[in-house]
């Protein structure tokens, strides 16, 4: 017999190899996936979308893995209502927020209660002979008054970038001179509005507005509305050192001729000494200030003068204590701190703060 060439044996093989590949190919499919073979029907299933894999792409509900337990996690990438926290106690915070506060001030010694009609309106001195009835305030002129007042704010946030806020104070007030009064103070309203907003920053607009609700005759108000826009920050300097400031203008609307117009502005550091699991303490620095470049004040041997130009400076210092847990109060804190005037104009020489803040 003669053997096969060289040209028999490849057409063998090629024959042998397709009969092999026709008669494997449900095997081949159902080991990518396009076919699975079931025992009950003997062959490749098609028709049956139960036994169709899931998707590489798409793992089982119960194949992703569970949030650790006590993790947070955020809605998008910018919310920052984990990280970020304000610790000061004068300067605004910066960071809209559901916000319920409680805050007590006593100050002691303020020497020109109605310099710019800032504290209280004009005195009521002017109106004697009806020289001015547009002098609003306290009948005598005051060396020194003290006052201490309970301030209740709250705070809506609809969204993490914008919140509106109403403020209501009331004040016991002790006159040198005057009469000792209390009653309800001028209220302020207004809102905040983030422009950059992310786990280390916040850059706020804020707009508020002073409402003469107190009555003016007994310097428990100023007999004017006010005006006040303000740019408020915040910055993450550490992950325990926290940077807050703020630039405004105070600008007061119709009142008598002592209505002026104040800048202020401040700085404020934080420092985290303790991060608990349910406890946090912060010690707080900061330094205030105001300029007045419009307005008058009254002296008590000299009458009018101008006010243009008085710059008072304060030193602050306190510690903000929170709780950090779940639950109503979880997310409170206490503030208590004391302001001394670090020069010779002040608005008072004294003052002490206890608040209570929390944030939903």
């Amino acid at each position: 017999m003669a053997r096969p060439g060289k040209m028999g044996w490849c057409r063998r093989l090629m024959l042998a190899g397709l009969a092999a590949l026709a008669w494997n190919v449900p095997d081949a499919h159902a080991q990518i996936g396009l076919f699975r073979l079931r025992p009950d029907c003997g062959g490749p299933c098609t028709s049956c979308p139960s036994d169709v894999p899931p998707s590489i792409t798409q793992p089982p509900k119960e194949m992703l893995p569970e949030p650790a337990p006590g993790q947070v996690t955020t809605a998008a990438p910018d919310d920052t209502s984990v990280s970020l926290r304000s610790n000061v106690g004068y300067i605004y915070s910066a960071i809209p927020r559901n916000t319920v506060q409680v805050r007590y001030d006593a100050a002691y010694d303020n020497n020109r209660p109605d310099r710019a009609e800032f504290f209280y309106a004009k005195c009521g001195c002017f109106r004697v002979g009806g020289a001015d009835p547009g002098a609003g305030g306290p009948p005598l002129s005051e060396r020194r008054v003290d006052y201490q007042d309970l301030t209740t704010y709250l705070e809506f946030a609809p969204w993490s970038r914008f919140s509106a806020f109403i403020e209501a104070p009331y004040r016991w007030l002790n006159p040198q001179d005057n009469a000792n009064v209390s009653g309800f103070g001028d209220m302020k309203a207004g809102f905040k509005a983030a422009f950059i907003s992310n786990a280390q920053q916040v850059m706020t607009l804020q707009f508020r507005t002073y409402i003469p609700t107190g009555r003016a005759d007994q310097g428990l108000g100023t007999n004017h509305v006010s005006v006040e826009p303000s740019l408020l920050y915040f910055q993450r300097l550490t992950p325990r050192l926290t940077f807050e400031s703020q630039l405004g203008d105070w600008v007061g609307l119709g009142g008598s001729d002592f209505n002026g117009n104040v800048l202020f502005y401040g700085a404020g550091l934080g420092y985290n000494i303790l991060d608990g699991q349910n406890l946090w303490i912060t010690p707080v620095t900061e330094l205030v200030g105001w300029t007045v470049v419009r307005g008058q004040e009254s002296l008590a041997n000299d009458g009018a003068v101008s006010a243009v130009g008085d710059t008072i400076v304060n030193g602050k210092m306190g510690v903000r204590i929170g709780l950090n847990r779940p639950g109503l109060l979880g997310n409170s804190s206490l503030y208590m701190g004391y302001g001394r005037a670090l020069t010779g104009e002040v608005w008072y020489k004294d003052i002490f703060r206890i608040e209570w803040r929390t944030v939903f």
